[in-house]
């Protein structure tokens, strides 16, 4: 009903028309994840069946620019990789978008050969598109030192002097080969459906290192280099070995200032948490690439 919902989702349905619509035939209501520090609910009426994002209250925390979030996730709906927006609020953080049904693939779920190979093969139909108009470059520079100098934060397992070495090193031994549209943050959590394979959660969207997209997903998921060589095949993407290690080293690098950030190092399971301590321990001089 919708006299019990939570004052905040009640304001936000309350600022568009379809929103009052929905308000107006008491919608069903449920809960979602919504990471680090959204809110996020399922609303269902006859007005439409829809997930409602409403952003925190540190967007500039975590280098998130709402506007830039809405033109990329646009783009991307309009090209079938996620679900179309019913409404947009930048001001509020609100994104309203259609429910999508479909599966969201387990941790576990990512490392069967048939999901590797179709999570590679769709993510490099997003990358073979050439870039939308009027969606934000992202540079991964930006992004490591944004994260490095922001105040405030308390050093995790990992010194930030540790840290700013092996991005150093790795950076140093990389050199970016093209630029796609990407998403660069498939985590599964952020993945629906079957086939095709839906794309959610575009904040950090926008064009960039396709190579950096595939680390995450390489990362994120522990993939060995079997599974790692499955994704890399379906993508169709002619990376040299050496880059794919330079850049999955970046990624982790950001993966922990992000931790850091989010105080969230607790949230990894003990074999993620060990795994990824184990590879940022490793002196940069030593790696064999």
């Amino acid at each position: 009903m919708s006299g019990s919902l939570p004052p905040e989702l009640q304001a936000a349905l309350t600022g568009f028309a379809a929103g009052r619509q929905a308000l107006a035939a008491s919608p069903v209501v449920s809960r979602l994840s919504g990471g680090a520090a959204n809110r996020v609910w399922r609303v269902t009426s006859p007005a439409g069946d829809w997930v409602v994002r409403l952003a925190g209250p540190v967007d500039a925390h975590f280098a998130i620019n709402r506007i830039a979030e809405r033109q990329t996730h646009a783009a991307a709906a309009k090209l079938g990789f996620a679900p179309p927006i019913v409404h947009a609020d930048t001001a509020i953080g609100l994104l309203v978008l259609e429910y999508l049904p479909g599966p969201v693939p387990t941790a576990a779920e990512i490392h069967e050969p048939a999901m590797l190979e179709a999570l590679g093969a769709r993510i490099g139909e997003l990358h073979a598109i050439a870039p939308p108009r009027g969606v934000r470059r992202l540079d991964v520079h930006e992004v490591l030192a944004h994260y490095m100098e922001l105040p405030g934060v308390a050093e995790g397992p990992v010194s930030r002097r540790d840290l700013g070495a092996r991005l150093r090193w790795s950076l140093a031994n990389y050199r970016q080969q093209s630029v796609a549209f990407c998403h660069n943050d498939l985590h599964h959590l952020n993945i629906i459906g079957s086939r095709p394979l839906m794309f959610v959660d575009w904040e950090y969207g926008g064009v960039g290192d396709p190579l950096f997209e595939l680390a995450g997903v390489i990362r994120y998921h522990g993939l060995d280099t079997g599974e790692r060589n499955i994704l890399l095949a379906a993508h169709g993407g002619e990376f040299k070995p050496k880059f794919v290690d330079s850049m999955c080293l970046v990624f982790d690098c950001l993966h922990a200032l992000w931790l850091d950030a989010a105080g969230a190092w607790e949230t990894l399971d003990a074999v993620q948490r060990e795994a990824l301590l184990a590879r940022l321990a490793i002196d940069p001089a030593e790696r064999i690439l």
